[in-house]
């Protein structure tokens, strides 16, 4: 069953098991270290999964982060993001699958096909696709919110 949730710029979405999602956000966080621009989005998005010792994670859709005291829901609507933190967050997609498809087990735990999923949905959301030929939801909902850093 789905627990964790990545909305793409289009509206589609991304639903999987809470440990798939968490990994795609660990993969994006390590590639966004490595762009100067990119450190403030990586720390922001730690905030958004786990600590490691954190036994709360395990819960599913949202878990108790220990470290800043929050409810946190599985749910990252990448069109919360200002414009410069949903291009980062992309190139670190695409540069994470590079090296996952190199290193595999050595990069990351997530397994090469469920990422090659979400890499196929933020590709057909980049071309501009009809959103719901490939989402996981059956609707596209509005997002209002303003999430990330940049948004001063």
């Amino acid at each position: 069953m789905a627990s964790g949730f990545i909305v793409l710029k289009d509206g589609r979405c991304f639903g999987r098991r809470w440990t798939g999602y968490d990994e795609i956000l660990k993969i994006a966080i390590k590639e966004l270290f490595l762009f100067e621009k990119g450190k403030d989005l990586a720390n922001w998005l730690e905030t958004q999964i786990p600590d490691l010792d954190d036994e709360s994670g395990e819960c599913g859709w949202g878990f108790y982060k220990t470290s800043n005291d929050e409810w946190i829901n599985r749910h990252l609507d990448l069109r919360s993001l200002t414009p410069e933190n949903q291009k980062l967050f992309g190139e670190s997609i695409v540069n994470g699958r590079i090296k996952l498809l190199d290193l595999k087990e050595e990069y990351s735990c997530l397994n090469i096909d469920f990422f090659e999923t979400f890499f196929k949905m933020y590709l057909l959301s980049e071309k501009g696709e009809p959103p719901l030929q490939f989402s996981d939801w059956g609707r596209i909902v509005d997002c209002n919110e303003k999430n990330g850093p940049g948004w001063d």
